[in-house]
């Protein structure tokens, strides 16, 4: 692309040349006008293509590689729901896709980036969802603390904490199929949630983790406490990740009714 511009001002500059030459010839400019107007000429044609290449051509590669990053969430499991349930937050997602590739990050990167901002809408349709739909994303959830467990405690913590620890991109944390398989949840959620809010059965809920607490307590004691204060600065960031883990095991074995009601409970932005 480059060298087309480079051959349209050279022939611009060529075309110059013969009409000065011309006017010179016909005595219509002096020899020293005839010079300025090259040397005004070579150099206005010269910034145009500095201009060009390192302005313009610039610009316009990022905002093809923008595009083409758009165009792929576009099509990713759980996006393109998004895209056709939550127009304003859609908008939110390909102006922070735009924002981290312009600061340098790829793709892959830029989308892992925006997929916290999903956090908010998936805790609020998990009060809608059906049973199956949300036993299955937890599930996923689960399979993805266990695996940033074995990589990295800090990336496990982060990952269950954003808020005290900042997070986790995890298209650069986990190993692709599972985060195909977070993408996947996200959209079996999202579809099974159009309905009407699901009802909490409180009581039945408050019972069935009373118990699930009991077994753990056995294991951990009152270092369970540690789960509701995981700003702490005297916390165990190992055992927050295990205890965590353990707590959504013990949960996610029992039968998917009471499973998903205590889910429903814990989690929904609207549960009581």
């Amino acid at each position: 692309m480059l060298t087309h511009y480079f051959i349209i001002a050279a022939v611009l500059l060529a075309a110059l040349l013969l009409s000065l030459w011309r006017l010179f010839r016909q005595k219509r400019l002096a020899g020293r006008t005839v010079l300025l107007l090259i040397l005004f000429g070579a150099l206005a044609l010269g910034g145009a293509l500095g201009l060009y290449r390192y302005v313009i051509l610039p610009e316009r590669l990022l905002q093809a590689r923008i595009d083409a990053a758009q165009q792929q969430m576009r099509r990713l499991p759980g996006y393109r729901i998004v895209q056709q349930q939550e127009p304003a937050l859609w908008r939110q997602l390909n102006a922070e896709l735009a924002t981290e590739i312009r600061a340098g990050a790829s793709p892959s990167q830029a989308t892992g980036a925006s997929r916290a901002m999903l956090a908010d809408l998936l805790n609020q349709r998990i009060g809608h969802a059906g049973n199956e739909a949300i036993n299955h994303y937890i599930s996923v959830s689960l399979r993805q603390m266990e695996s940033l467990r074995a990589r990295d405690v800090q990336l496990c913590f982060r990952f269950l904490f954003p808020q005290v620890g900042g997070g986790v991109n995890l298209n650069d944390a986990l190993p692709e199929s599972l985060v195909q398989d977070d993408l996947n949840g996200i959209e079996q959620l999202l579809r099974d949630s159009v309905g009407p809010e699901r009802p909490v059965d409180l009581r039945a809920a408050h019972q069935h983790l009373n118990d699930v607490v009991q077994q753990l307590y056995l294991k951990w004691g009152s270092d369970l406490q540690w789960l509701n204060a995981p700003a702490d600065a005297h916390v165990n960031r190992q055992k927050m990740c295990d205890m965590t883990i353990d707590l959504y095991r013990a949960i996610l074995a029992l039968p998917h009714k009471q499973s998903a009601n205590i889910l429903r409970m814990m989690l929904s932005a609207n549960a009581g």
